[in-house]
């Protein structure tokens, strides 16, 4: 089988979708801090339920808010990749919006078994010639980066340092 540039761009698209969730292990990145902890995972995970619940000033949502968005928006990708309809009903991703520590402690969970489903899911596709297939791929990253960037963003409001 030839390799094509559809090919490629699959392969750039997983690269930058693994970056954003489980943050960057090589000496260098393309857009998250060095070393694990600048992905969603690494971001997320030495929150407390309380922080995570927290709504700070000019947001109108919370990092919980955000994370179960991502983990809702996960398991639509997971549901297609099965041969299920995509859930075009982005207002129940939004559902959550406070957690005490056992909701926030496997909606943490949730959140990573979704992931790794959908990069289970990516790493079986040999091959993609389907253009809206492989566009709807190369917006995960973006996707998940706009949501790591503002996560990052209320967690330093809240007073939790996200520098690396």
């Amino acid at each position: 089988m030839s390799h094509t540039p559809n090919d490629e761009i699959l392969d750039i698209a997983r690269e930058l979708f693994a970056e954003a969730y489980e943050g960057a292990c090589d000496d260098w990145t393309w857009f998250v801090n060095h070393g694990p902890d600048g992905g969603i995972f690494g971001t997320i995970e030495p929150l407390a339920a309380e922080q995570a619940s927290a709504v700070p000033d000019g947001c109108q949502r919370s990092i919980a808010a955000h994370v179960e968005h991502l983990r809702w928006w996960l398991a639509n990708v997971n549901g297609v990749a099965r041969g299920e309809a995509w859930d075009p009903d982005w207002s129940t991703s939004w559902s959550v919006q406070s957690v005490d520590a056992d909701q926030w402690n496997e909606l943490r969970d949730a959140l990573r078994r979704e992931y790794e489903g959908v990069i289970a899911a990516l790493r079986s596709i040999p091959s993609i010639s389907d253009r809206q297939m492989l566009m709807g791929i190369c917006s995960m990253a973006p996707h998940a980066a706009h949501h790591l960037g503002t996560i990052r963003q209320m967690a330093k409001q809240i007073g939790v340092s996200s520098e690396q």
